[in-house]
């Protein structure tokens, strides 16, 4: 008989307790060698479950991953345990993207690249065969990554709009701002809690492990996980339309307040019920036993393949972790001093005011600097914003889902419209992102784009890529945020051709003190 040199069940109907404990122990040595290597990434995806609720079942991820692995452990004996060595490729391949986001400060980016290393190292350990046997395990693991809340401005749009719809439908008069609106009982407001976004989350993972529990086919799997994402959605602006319903119609003492996050999560609860209620009718059972072919393990065949074993764990590794000092590299380079931002005069016949058109900021948070000046020319009057952000980190980026023009839950500023515009700045037409902002005196043309060492784009993934480039060219990650914005008196219209010229005749002293503030302090 040919002597094979995979893990497997031995002569006897068990499997070999080296064969079965060596690719583990390997496993455990990558897998801590690159969490060790790579600790304040993963430190930062556990500060996100301790300070944030909508990630705190990052906790349970791990264990429940190991508990899908487990479930497994019968079927994973009747496969070949063997290196698949083309994953050390996909392991430097999940460094780089770790390298770029890092560069770029896209920090959810990087927490998946961290995830996609440790996938891929398992992969490489144990082979192919095996990671099909654990497909399941291995893929919840992209669970312990707090990602989502960029999708929460269009939660809360779509449970806005259908929130309004449902009330217009039974007969209460609306009127509508943004995510604000008011009945003839009193006023209400879509905030982050009412986006759904909790729902949305809680309800994939444990639709998930249900889908991996109850079904063998890979369709059914996919059908019920879709399932589990459309179906909350849903059910939130269900529970949106009937907590104000309930307010409205028992005058405001009802559904109000604390409670009526109570009752959304009972409400949530019994969808949650009905939903997996519905997909036991089409659970399967187990997989058969029959036609699984044991794989012979001999002594000589233990013996070769601990070396090939510790070969991959150490190879994974070194392709894993040789990133991180090319990071350190690239972020010893950056300025350490503050930057200075210095008054701009005007040009082209504007001028300096200290009257400004509102008291109106951006919530932007984390900035090294920041600058507020109007300009007016004639009757036209410009407030001009300028945050700049140095050594981005956690906290102190430019390009993130907590920074805004407007909180959805300010009820003082909101912000209503927004689209795309071109202006000439400094001699090139480029496209500016623009919004409408509302004040309780004031309306508000806004327009806005990122600054990005010396070059300006309206897209935030686009900025993420030019400073990326800026990074890892030496240049470092000096960024900033430039807004324009003018009362709306006569129209829209015209508080956009005043923001044209402003743009026009301004954005050459613009970049100039932008400029030097990315030379000061260095």
């Amino acid at each position: 008989m040919k002597r094979d040199l995979e893990f497997g069940i031995g002569a006897g109907g068990a499997v070999d307790a080296r064969a079965r404990w060596l690719p583990a122990c390997a496993i455990a040595l990558t897998v801590m060698g690159i969490l060790a290597v790579y600790w304040p990434t993963a430190a930062s995806i556990v500060a996100i479950w301790i300070r944030s609720e909508t990630f705190a079942h990052g906790f349970v991820v791990l264990p429940l991953a190991l508990w899908l692995a487990w479930r497994r452990h019968d079927e994973l004996a009747t496969v070949p345990i063997k290196p698949w060595w083309p994953g050390v490729a996909v392991v430097f391949a999940s460094g780089a993207l770790w390298f770029v986001a890092s560069a770029s400060g896209a920090g959810v980016v990087s927490q998946f690249a961290l995830v996609f290393m440790l996938q891929s190292s398992i992969v490489t350990v144990i082979g192919l065969a095996a990671s099909r046997v654990l497909g399941f395990a291995l893929a919840f693991l992209l669970f312990a990554v707090p990602a989502g809340e960029f999708l929460v401005p269009t939660l809360i749009d779509w449970t806005a709009d259908f929130t309004v719809a449902a009330l217009r439908l039974s007969g209460v008069p609306v009127y509508r701002e943004a995510n604000h609106f008011v009945i003839p009982s009193g006023a209400w407001s879509v905030v982050e809690a009412c986006s759904g976004i909790r729902y949305v989350i809680a309800s994939l993972m444990v639709g998930t492990i249900y889908a991996a529990v109850a079904y063998r086919s890979a369709g059914r799997r996919v059908l019920f996980v879709a399932a589990s994402i459309l179906v909350p959605v849903i059910a939130n602006w269900l529970r949106a339309y009937m907590i104000v319903m309930t307010g409205h119609l028992s005058n405001n003492k009802l559904a109000v307040g604390v409670d009526h996050l109570v009752y959304g999560w009972i409400f949530f609860g019994v969808v949650m019920l009905l939903l997996f209620w519905v997909g036991s009718f089409w659970q399967q059972g187990a997989m058969p036993a029959h036609g699984r072919i044991p794989v012979m393990v001999t002594r000589s065949g233990w013996t070769s393949n601990r070396s090939a074993f510790l070969v991959a764990s150490l190879a994974t590794l070194a392709m894993a972790v040789l990133w991180y000092p090319v990071e350190g590299t690239v972020h010893a380079r950056l300025a350490q001093g503050e930057p200075e931002l210095t008054t701009i005069a005007g040009t082209n016949n504007w001028s300096a005011s200290r009257e400004p058109v509102t008291v109106w900021k951006p919530d932007y948070k984390g900035f090294s600097a920041q600058s507020f000046q109007t300009f007016a020319n004639g009757d036209a009057r410009v407030n001009l914003y300028i945050a700049f952000y140095r050594r981005q980190g956690k906290g102190h980026e430019l390009i993130t889902s907590t920074n805004v023009l407007t909180e959805p839950s300010d009820w003082r500023w909101r912000q209503t419209a927004d689209g795309v515009d071109q202006v000439e700045w400094d001699g090139r037409a480029t496209n500016i992102a623009r919004a409408e902002v509302i004040g309780q005196r004031v309306r508000l043309e806004v327009m806005h784009l990122y600054w990005i060492a010396g070059r300006v784009t309206s897209n935030a993934y686009v900025a993420k890529g030019l400073q990326a480039f800026s990074n890892l060219m030496g240049g470092g990650d000096d960024a900033a945020l430039v807004i324009l914005y003018a009362p709306i008196t006569d129209s829209r219209e015209h508080a956009r051709e005043v923001l044209r010229a402003f743009a026009n005749d301004m954005s050459p002293a613009i970049d100039r003190t932008l400029q030097a503030a990315r030379a000061s302090g260095r």
